[in-house]
């Protein structure tokens, strides 16, 4: 494990990467969708308007509407981008472990207290955009609950590939501390979170009868 990035040094980090995404974009539509990964995930959804979006990403309000025609538009594609992003990831973390099911869930958690899987500095994009949208139904919550579903049918088939004894409840669990370590880390420095989180996460994963 690297040396662990403090909640301040990743968003510094992130930002400037999310900037530079911004500036790299070739086209209208993926500046926009820059702009709004910046944005959304550093403000939250709510606190960011149409006009905002529009300035930043150095767009005309036709050419805005025309790629994303409302902003709930807007909101999916992003969290659709991110998902894609953390799926990604993870699979290459699996991918790098064949046939090593407990290699594989400790780089995932080792992730968390490195740069983390999609610069998350201020806790989960997922949970964060659910909690700004209160019907049940809503896409955004929809679009949550799935990609929590996912994560938490991964860990779970690695669990159960690495031979633990209780699968489904270790999952819910290690999605626990996964979450919580994310959100410590946006409010507080990492000095000893990350050995903490880890050796938590390990003996769990480690778990076995009696």
């Amino acid at each position: 494990m690297t040396s662990p990035v403090s909640g301040a040094v990743r968003r510094r980090r992130a930002d400037s990467l999310a900037r530079r995404r911004q500036q790299e974009a070739s086209t209208a539509r993926e500046r926009i969708l820059a702009t709004a990964d910046r944005l959304f995930y550093g403000n939250g959804i709510q606190a960011i308007g149409v006009q905002r979006l529009i300035e930043e990403s150095r767009v005309t309000r036709v050419t805005f509407y025309r790629h994303f025609p409302s902003k709930d538009d807007l909101v999916l594609a992003y969290l659709e981008q991110r998902k894609q992003l953390a799926r990604a990831a993870v699979q290459a973390i699996i991918d790098r472990h064949p046939g090593d099911p407990r290699g594989a869930l400790h780089e995932w958690g080792v992730a968390f207290t490195e740069d983390g899987i999609v610069d998350e500095y201020r806790g989960c994009t997922f949970v964060n955009a659910s909690a700004e949208y209160g019907r049940p139904d809503h896409p955004v919550r929809e679009m949550a609950i799935d990609q929590r579903r996912w994560v938490n049918a991964t860990t779970q088939a690695l669990l159960q590939a690495a031979g633990h004894p209780d699968p489904a409840a270790a999952t819910r669990v290690l999605t626990a501390l996964r979450t919580g370590y994310v959100y410590s880390l946006g409010l507080e420095e990492d000095t000893g979170w990350a050995e903490q989180f880890l050796a938590a996460y390990d003996r769990l994963i480690d778990q076995r009868r009696g």
